[in-house]
């Protein structure tokens, strides 16, 4: 009884959906005309695609629902010279890396080009040194461009 395999029944592998983060909000400062605002973004985008409230100081909070909404508004405000502060989306930052173990006499470029062969941009690559005595660490850090789904490998 204990040898016997037991027969599996192979599942077909569903991928995961990549998640959609919700977009940041957008801050617009020194809003004096409501009616005039709201108007001017319905231009771009549908009403039922973002929410507004009032905050202190002039200033209008924007929450989007999906990042296509959020990218119109941004294009618009910017076309309009539109005085606003937000933050990037989170599929489009930037992320660090960590590479361990490598000897800090190994040429950057090397580096980089093995990154871009295996489906990374990287944007800057550093030889980390130690914060008292200045000599070269075994690692070094890297910042990327853009999240991609691929992984870096353990």
């Amino acid at each position: 009884m204990l040898t016997e395999e037991i027969p599996t029944t192979d599942k077909a592998v569903n991928p995961q959906p990549t998640k959609m983060h919700k977009p940041p909000p957008i801050f617009l400062h020194g809003v004096i005309n409501y009616n005039k605002m709201i108007h001017s973004m319905n231009e771009v985008a549908e009403a039922e695609q973002f929410y507004t409230k009032s905050l202190a100081n002039k200033v209008i909070r924007i929450t989007c629902l999906t990042p296509e909404t959020y990218r119109s508004l941004i294009k618009h405000f910017k076309e309009t010279d539109v005085y606003y502060h937000t933050y990037r989306i989170k599929e489009e930052r930037a992320y660090r890396v960590v590479l361990k173990y490598l000897h800090y006499s190994t040429e950057i470029e090397d580096i980089r080009q093995d990154l871009l062969q295996q489906g990374h941009v990287a944007r800057n690559i550093v030889n980390v040194r130690h914060r008292i005595t200045k000599e070269p660490l075994y690692f070094l850090l890297t910042s990327n461009r853009l999240r991609t789904t691929k992984k870096f490998a353990k």
